[in-house]
């Protein structure tokens, strides 16, 4: 039988794990790992100072077993695969976020964290994220996409970075594969208050987009498409290996490229 593991960022108390869950929940086995607070924009930090409480949670959703854990998603992911689950499970989803994740937000979203996580360990994972509040083309189409990609698509060699528009059915287009979109696609300031002398707090504030990048997540997303971009994360970028050694930086380079 097919296991399931969702986690997000929201906590497990947000609409959104609880959408995801009831959409695949005839699937399998379905587990849900879930902060038990808010921790979006985590990226892909872990706890290690201190313990992380894990408590079986009474999810309003019909699930194999359900835990709220003290920390992040990325967290979630590790302590489920490592104490918490009976065995490996077969796919990981991590959502359906409060919120869109677009190109360079994949740097600080737990929801991606969360997918990227489960890469680590070899399964197949999904974030998926919501451009708004409206569910409709969540509940109508994630169950088809996630049949698809379990029947015909997983892949260990990349995770699924997935978002959804908030549009009506009618205005839906399809599901298209989509480069990520350049970072600074939201322009953002922070506001300063002055709380005593020398002492200042900063709140973050979004501006609205004079414009977007129309060929890549965000564009096809505000057209009405399911934009799906294949992230691998290899942050190794051995190109750059001789223009260290040549700028004296390094005495040599320690493996040819493309060697084991």
């Amino acid at each position: 039988m097919l296991k399931i593991l969702i986690t997000n960022d929201d906590g497990i108390l947000s609409e959104g794990i609880e959408i995801l869950t009831d959409i695949v929940k005839d699937f399998g086995e379905i587990f849900v790992a879930a902060p038990d607070r808010q921790r979006s924009a985590v990226s892909h930090g872990i706890t290690i100072y201190e313990p992380i409480i894990v408590e079986e949670s009474d999810f309003p959703v019909n699930a194999t077993r359900a835990w709220s854990i003290g920390s992040t998603p990325a967290d979630c992911v590790r302590i489920a695969l490592n104490n918490l689950l009976p065995e490996k499970p077969d796919l990981i989803l991590s959502g359906i976020n409060n919120g869109t994740n677009y190109g360079g937000d994949i740097l600080y979203s737990g929801t991606v964290a969360g997918a990227i996580e489960g890469l680590q360990y070899k399964i197949p994972s999904i974030a998926l994220s919501l451009d708004g509040n409206n569910f409709d083309i969540c509940r109508i189409y994630l169950a088809d996409f996630i049949t698809r990609y379990i029947k015909t698509t997983m892949d260990i060699r990349y995770m699924l970075n997935v978002n959804i528009p908030s549009c009506s059915p009618e205005n839906f287009k399809g599901i298209v594969c989509t480069k990520l979109s350049a970072p600074g696609q939201y322009p953002f300031y922070f506001e300063e208050k002055e709380l005593s002398p020398g002492v200042s707090s900063y709140e973050l504030h979004l501006k609205d987009a004079k414009s977007v990048e129309e060929n890549a997540d965000i564009g096809f997303v505000k057209k009405g498409y399911i934009s799906v971009t294949p992230i691998a994360p290899n942050y190794e970028s051995y190109q750059y290996a001789d223009h260290l050694k040549n700028t004296g930086l390094v005495q040599e380079t320690a493996f040819a490229e493309g060697a084991e």
